[in-house]
């Protein structure tokens, strides 16, 4: 029998990997092979959990069928207009009621007040954070239903979700939301092949992708260039070694591969500091393998702040706060390597089974658990994925949306059935 289920996507994180493995050994002059080993077992490990489940199942022959509701753009339209709302809300707790003005200060200064000052929250904050990724699904749905969309269609949800990406970057001055965007994006093209569809929609050439990558490439540095004037280190060559030093500490690298002049110097300084943030993982990993123990934990941290904390209980002692820890790391450090393999196993088991659910084709709950679980799998490989509030947050406002939905339209198909 031959499976049906896509696999590129399983091996898609490993020339990350590589890179980021060549790319520390490069400019540091030491490579981390502890680092490129246990993302190798992470990554088998995954593949044979979800093996396991679908490597036995036949290929369907079933066309894809998709109801008038669930390509309907005007859930889209709502759920874009409730973002909108979450903006505003979120932007007039922190203008009107926290004082923290973004016309003068800035992006980055701005977030650093925040993240200094001690606030109440306001009913404006609740509401605008919980749904302040509401543009998330939109997007999903967009790349899911491309077909069945007209083009005019796609370039509106998608003009207004990058309109919406800004005002969340601006807001919460960090490329989180543009991460999210990314790794979201990618867990829909899973979600499509389960669905017998092609990875990607024909009109998403590889030129395009291509463009969206240095863009995104670019926007990354862009906030590293608004946080160095910000903080008054106006010398990219300085806010290069300031950054590097910080990422490095315990580490014994040296950074000295950073552009002192030239006219291309801020470009080359910025572009390394996106890459060591994306790669700052690779040595930390390495030093994890070596001691085994860090002396704290790395994996309960995001969902202690974000809920334990709320019910009175002791944060667990951290380690590594403030880094970008792959999850393997995470899990060598808080469970030992039978943890990261097993952990690697029953996730890959879980994500097989979503994908056994879409044997007939159809759009369902297990399609939109897909798409967050190909988005865990990714962010894995940088950081443990509960450890970002954003992905916290969206996979419940994903639940709770999943609900509403069904509790509108049950009471709507009421209505009609009594009042035809």
């Amino acid at each position: 029998m031959v499976s049906r289920v896509g696999w590129a996507w399983l091996l898609l994180p490993l020339p990350a990997v590589i890179a980021a493995f060549l790319y520390s050994g490069w400019v540091f002059g030491s490579y981390f092979w502890g680092y490129l080993g246990l993302m190798q077992v992470w990554t088998l490990a995954f593949i044979i959990g979800f093996g396991l489940l679908t490597a036995t199942m036949p290929r369907s022959s079933v066309r894809l069928l998709t109801s008038h509701s669930r390509s309907d753009v005007r859930w889209d339209c709502i759920l874009l207009i409730l973002g909108a709302l979450a903006i505003g809300a979120v932007f007039y707790d922190r203008y009107f009621i926290r004082g923290i003005d973004y016309f003068s200060v800035g992006i980055a200064r701005a977030r650093e007040q925040l993240n200094q000052g001690s606030y109440q929250s306001s009913v404006f904050s609740v509401f605008g954070n919980f749904f302040l990724y509401c543009y998330v699904f939109p997007l999903v749905r967009s790349i899911l239903f491309w077909e069945e969309r007209r083009l005019g269609v796609h370039f509106f949800i998608i003009a207004v979700v990058v309109i919406e990406l800004i005002g969340v970057s601006v807001l919460m001055g960090g490329r989180t939301a543009l991460l999210l965007l990314i790794t979201f994006g990618l867990g829909s093209f899973v979600a499509r092949r389960t669905l017998c569809k092609p990875y990607r929609p024909l009109s998403l050439t590889y030129s395009r992708l291509l463009l969206i990558s240095l863009v995104s490439l670019i926007a990354f540095g862009f906030f590293f260039a608004l946080r160095s004037h910000a903080f008054g280190d106006s010398d990219s060559f300085s806010y290069f070694l300031n950054i590097c030093g910080h990422l490095t500490t315990g580490a014994a690298l040296e950074c000295d591969f950073g552009a002192q002049s030239g006219a291309g110097k801020d470009a080359v300084n910025y572009l390394h500091l996106v890459l060591l943030y994306g790669t700052h993982g690779t040595w930390m990993t390495e030093d994890i393998v070596g001691a085994h123990w860090a002396g704290g934990w790395i994996t309960p941290q995001g969902l202690y702040s974000l809920v334990f904390s709320r019910f009175g209980l002791d944060q667990p002692q951290a380690a590594y706060g403030g880094y970008f820890i792959p999850a393997p790391g995470a899990l060598l450090n808080d469970f030992g390597l039978w943890g990261v393999v097993l952990f690697a196993l029953a996730f890959g088991a879980f994500a097989g089974v979503l994908a056994q659910r879409q044997s007939l084709g159809q759009t369902n709950l297990a399609t939109y658990v897909l798409v967050f679980a190909a988005t865990f799998w990714f962010l894995s490989f940088l950081i443990f994925p509960t450890n970002i509030p954003g992905f916290v947050i969206t996979a419940v406002l994903g639940l709770f949306l999943w609900i509403a939905h069904l509790c509108i339209t049950n009471i709507a198909s009421l209505f009609t059935n009594r009042h035809p």
